[in-house]
């Protein structure tokens, strides 16, 4: 069995037994896998502090036979985050970018866009005060990622384009299509929720737009109000349930 290295961040981590630790990582080269660490409770000069939380590492494992999970070899500290683990707002908002990849990522499945999306919007969240734009940003990339993008260019029911509905007085965005509908075409739907052009469109060039500029991003309240109902209503209906962290979130306020 030779030996395999990816960089990766730790998602979960998780007491096992009297001195084991099972770990989930996002890594670059090989998606979502879970490993064991042997003895990692007992000797924590061996790990230090890599199997936390947040942690950027090399990981080096080996793979079992007939086994699910992984045997991690070493864990090489590459960023360790220690910002976001200072601030109790920044843990909450990190805590949900890693569940939520958790819940969409497959195993054994490499995104390599959905890991670079990961450390950049860590590495943003350490840097700087958390905003909630970053979460709606990060929300709808993943999606976007993991194919489940919200079709905002034009109706599900007539088919026009988004400029075509500039003289709409209202325009919706149907859960269970994941798509634009207009007044128009509302009838007879179920789980709709009402958005504004302008949203849609911003939902739209956040899909596209370069990471290195999506920073200068400013939401309108509006914005953030519509964006928060319907990507959350959204993800609930993809996932078929509410992530823990998000609940977490809105206790905060």
């Amino acid at each position: 069995m030779p030996l395999l290295n990816t960089p990766a961040v730790v998602l979960r981590s998780l007491n096992y037994g009297e001195s084991d630790r099972i770990v989930t990582f996002f890594t670059k080269d090989f998606g979502k896998l879970k490993g064991i660490a042997k003895g990692a409770r007992r000797s924590r000069k061996r790990f230090q502090n890599a199997l936390d939380l947040f942690s950027h590492v090399r990981l080096g494992f080996f793979e079992k036979e007939r086994a699910g999970l992984v045997r991690i070899d070493s864990c090489d500290i590459l960023q360790s985050f220690k910002g976001i683990r200072e601030d109790l707002k920044k843990i909450c908002y990190g805590t949900y970018f890693l569940e939520l990849i958790d819940e969409m990522a497959g195993e054994r499945e490499a995104h390599r866009e959905a890991y670079d999306l990961l450390i950049f919007y860590l590495s943003s969240l350490e840097a700087a005060p958390p905003r909630e734009e970053q979460l709606r940003i990060f929300e709808t990339r993943t999606l976007s990622i993991f194919g489940f993008r919200p079709n905002l260019n034009r109706c599900d029911g007539c088919k026009k384009e988004w400029r075509e509905l500039k003289d709409h007085p209202s325009v919706f965005f149907s859960i269970e299509k994941g798509a634009l509908v207009c007044d128009q075409c509302r009838a007879a739907r179920h789980d709709l929720v009402p958005l504004s052009l302008g949203t849609a469109r911003l939902i739209e060039q956040i899909s596209q737009m370069e990471l290195s500029k999506i920073e200068r991003l400013r939401f309108t309240p509006q914005a953030l109000l519509e964006t928060r109902t319907l990507l959350g209503r959204f993800i609930v209906h993809q996932l078929g349930k509410e992530l823990r962290s998000l609940k977490v979130l809105k206790e905060m306020g």
